[in-house]
């Protein structure tokens, strides 16, 4: 009979070891969180008992179990680990079915196959995807006018820039570029022509690089500019070989004539991909009242990768052996080379230029012989005649750096110039700003030297932006100025209003003020631009 209280304290204590306390840490809804998960021997199915209530695991990780009903959180419990657990949501005593062994789950999934295998790359033109009615137009309003001692003079033009895309349901479009043009002074046949036409041409393809185009193009090549002719081009790859001709309207009226002709091949090569590399090789030549005029070759290169961007290019001319500028059968006439590099507000660039004074057939017969090149008389020759070794060569450094509240940019530049003498000149500007963008104190110096004047001046201002579509800017520039054909300097003080309003997404406006007075000027001048895009 001893025996018999062992026994039920052995029982007991077996009925205690499956007891497991539980508590509720979290809750969501209609969902509580429990501690003790599967490593404390909880299991979905199983049973727990709050007090009066009895509830169901819905769900056990290895630290956590979730069951459904809402309990305050720290609510303790009691599950039992002896009783069998039953599917949850089933009826008390609907038991679990027996797990299946792992063999069952072996290759039942067929073996996957990766999608590159079985997939083809393509490219696609991008040219040919636009939707109709991809058109943009732009409307631009300028308005000149200046009053002096001397006079008053301006001028007003309004200019339509059009590009219109996939008419009639085909990849035809049109370009148009054109200006009406009025001056305070009177119209006359020079450069003062009421309208302008930069471009006005019908297009087969995109309007950045078409099959075909027909018309006045704005340029007709990488280093050609206003035609009046046509370009063909043909696209394979990342190469795209054109040709083009046509004649060659005046400069600076833009009237078409049949004086002088220009034609060409050019071959471009542009990939997206790695440094992005773009080149362009263009050979061309013109003529001038029937005779062979320019023969040129053209090559612009460039490359971008992250923030470093890199340019170059270069003109060879050929002249006949018997050429009135004294230039030699192949020469050299520009060439150039820059890099920079951006990062947000922060940049730094270098520039190379090399040029000689174009030397063709038509300037010279619009031009005194004296401005196409650097003449000198030679005992017994008449007239005078090209010494042939003119240039001009420049270099140029900029940078600057931008943070918060504060901006500063500077350039500085060299140049050579070699005439009938050798004539060195330099200059350099530095801008800064401080301050927010609603309220920025402005500086700026700046100054030179050339071979006929020397020049200094600075620029106290404040700039202002009460809202992001308003940006006005007054200035106060003194500047020194040193004439080498006067026998001292003198200051002019100058007074700058700039206002720049963005009235809507579409429609901007500008208006330029300038004050000068000082020694023999007093000038007022006054520009203002209104830009109009009813299309995006």
């Amino acid at each position: 009979m001893k025996k018999l209280p062992l026994l039920l304290l052995l029982v007991a204590h077996a009925a205690f070891a499956d007891r497991i306390t539980v508590r509720v840490i979290d809750s969501a809804g209609d969902t509580s969180y429990i501690d003790g998960g599967t490593v404390s021997g909880l299991r979905a199915g199983m049973h727990v008992r709050f007090g009066a209530r009895d509830v169901t695991i819905a769900e056990c990780t290895e630290k956590t179990c979730a069951v459904h009903a809402s309990l305050p959180v720290g609510t303790t419990g009691v599950a039992d680990a002896s009783a069998q657990a039953t599917q949850p949501g089933a009826p008390p005593g609907e038991k679990l079915p027996a797990p299946k062994p792992l063999d069952a789950f072996k290759e039942q999934w067929p073996e996957a196959v990766r999608p590159a295998t079985q997939q083809q790359v393509q490219e696609v033109p991008l040219g040919e995807t636009a939707t109709r009615g991809s058109n943009h137009l732009a409307v631009y309003g300028h308005m000149f006018g200046n009053l002096d001692k001397d006079g008053s003079g301006g001028q007003i033009e309004a200019r339509i820039v059009g590009s219109f895309d996939r008419i009639t349901d085909s990849a035809l479009g049109a370009d148009v570029d054109a200006a009406i043009r009025l001056f305070g002074t009177g119209f006359d046949s020079g450069s003062r022509v009421p309208f302008f036409v930069r471009a006005a041409a019908l297009r087969w393809g995109d309007a950045a690089d078409p099959s075909i185009a027909l018309g006045r193009l704005r340029y007709a090549a990488t280093s050609v500019g206003m035609l009046d002719g046509g370009r063909a081009a043909f696209r394979t790859g990342h190469l795209e070989l054109a040709a083009y001709g046509g004649l060659v309207p005046d400069p600076i009226s833009g009237v078409p004539g049949t004086s002088a002709s220009r034609f060409g091949a050019e071959a471009i090569y542009d990939a997206p991909t790695g440094w992005h590399p773009h080149l362009a090789v263009n050979a061309h030549g013109s003529t001038w009242g029937g005779q062979v005029d320019e023969r040129i070759l053209s090559i612009a290169a460039a490359a971008q990768k992250d923030a470093l961007f890199l340019n170059a290019w270069g003109d060879v001319q050929m002249f006949d052996a018997n050429n009135p500028w004294g230039a030699p059968a192949i020469d050299v006439t520009g060439a150039g080379a820059s890099g920079e590099w951006r990062h947000r507000g922060s940049h730094v660039g270098l520039d190379f230029t090399f040029l000689r004074p174009e030397r063709t057939l038509r300037l010279a017969a619009a031009l005194p012989q004296s401005w196409l090149c650097a003449t000198k008389a030679l005992p017994g020759v008449m007239p005078e005649t090209c010494l042939g070794a003119d240039y001009w060569l420049a270099s140029t450094v900029s940078g600057g750096i931008a943070g918060d509240g504060y901006a500063v940019d500077a350039v500085g530049s060299i140049g050579q110039t070699q005439s009938l003498t050798l004539q060195t000149d330099f200059s350099g500007y530095v801008h800064g700003e401080l301050g927010p963008r609603a309220h920025r104190a402005v500086l700026a110096v700046s100054g030179g030297h050339s071979a006929f004047s020397a020049w200094e001046a600075a620029d106290l201002g404040l700039a202002m932006s009460p809202s992001r579509r308003v940006d006005l800017a007054v200035t106060y520039r003194p500047e020194r100025l040193d004439y080498a054909a006067q026998s001292e300097a003198f200051v002019i003080h100058s007074l700058v209003l700039d206002l720049h309003y963005s009235v809507s997404a579409a429609f901007d406006f500008a208006l330029d003020a300038l004050g000068t007075t000082g020694q023999d000027r007093d000038v007022l001048a006054l520009l203002t631009t209104l830009a109009w895009r009813p299309l995006p």
